[in-house]
Formats: structure tokens, C-alpha cells, sequence
């Protein structure tokens, strides 16, 4: 009779994710996986299978150039990871530009039911905050994962509203990218 064993983790497996972030780090402009299998000195099957593992955990991100997939460091935080413990009004938009989910702070500041926010599209939302939020340069610019590396507050007004707006580019537990629009009032 044949014993069944455990199965092990492959030998190396943490090593070879961190010698592929090590390698981007030095690469601001991405790298294929064949140009990062060369790199690391580590076959193109394993490198495929360690980004396909960095991207779901939103470590790395992957764009498509010609037939080459790119690899290169992510700007974004897992939502979940930040998203409960935010001090202040909070909301998520997912890649669609439409609202995944507002924080009770959010809806306690603009009188709002979390069922009724999540699903809208931000530019024909009933919430002024959230059309503007629609039109911003910086939301465009955190869906884009572009991060603002001086972490700072901007001021958005209009529609008679004043707030001051952080924006983060984040990726979502289902892969999706988009961003976190964190609010004060003035």
C-alpha cells in the first residue's frame, strides 16, 4: 500500500518572488518575463508562475505592449488591507469608475445609505462629492496607478461643495484596479 505524503512547497518559492521584485525595483519601466527569467537566472515557467502569484497579491502589475506582457512594481495597496481603519470619509471606485463600497464615515457625512451608493457610476451619481470626484484629474490619475509620492490633500469644489481630497491608486481582492478616495470637508 502506497503512503500518501504532504505536499511540500517548492523549494526556493519565496527566494524566487524575491529575487523578481528585486529586479523590478532596479527597472522602472518593466521587464518581460522573459528579460526577468534572464536576470534571475530562473526558468521562464517559474518566473510566469511567481508574477502570476505577485499580481494577484497586487505586488506587481502587468500591461500589454505589443505581444509582450510587461511587468513592473505596483503603486497600489490591497483595499482591504486599509480600507476599514481609515479615520476619516472613504470611498472605493473600482476601474468602471463606479462606486465598490463607502466607508460610515463617507455616508454619515453626505447623509447616505451604503446600498444605495455602491453600484453608481460617479459621474451621474445623486451625490455632488462623487460627480466631482468623476471629473477629477487626480481620481484619473490614481486609476492610471499614477501615485502622488507627496501624499498630499487637494482641494475639489464646485456643484456649492469645498472638500479636500487624498486620492490612492489600489487593486481589489478580485484583481480589479482602482482607487481610494479618502475626504474632509473644509
Amino acid at each position: 500500500m502506497e503512503e500518501e505524503r504532504e505536499p511540500y512547497p517548492a523549494p526556493g518559492c519565496e527566494d524566487g518572488r524575491i529575487r523578481i521584485l528585486t529586479v523590478l525595483e532596479e527597472e522602472t519601466h518593466g521587464l518581460s518575463i522573459s528579460d526577468i527569467s534572464r536576470k534571475i537566472d530562473l526558468n521562464r515557467n517559474s518566473v510566469a508562475k511567481y508574477l502570476n502569484m505577485l499580481v494577484i497579491a497586487g505586488r506587481v502589475e502587468m500591461q500589454v505592449v505589443g505581444s509582450a506582457r510587461v511587468y513592473r512594481l505596483a503603486h497600489r495597496l490591497p483595499v482591504s488591507a486599509i480600507f476599514p481603519f481609515l479615520p476619516d470619509a472613504a470611498v472605493t471606485i473600482g476601474s468602471d469608475f463606479r462606486v465598490r463600497r463607502a466607508n460610515a464615515h463617507f455616508c454619515n457625512l453626505f447623509d447616505l445609505d451604503e446600498t444605495a451608493v455602491a453600484g453608481s457610476d460617479v459621474s451621474k451619481a445623486s451625490c455632488a462629492i462623487l460627480r466631482l470626484l468623476g471629473t477629477s484629474d487626480r481620481l484619473g490619475e490614481a486609476m492610471r496607478g499614477e501615485r502622488d509620492d507627496q501624499n498630499t490633500w487637494h482641494l475639489l469644489e464646485g456643484e456649492g461643495c469645498a472638500y479636500f481630497v487624498w486620492t490612492v491608486p489600489v487593486v481589489f481582492e478580485d484583481q480589479d484596479y482602482g482607487a481610494v478616495a479618502v475626504i474632509r470637508p473644509v
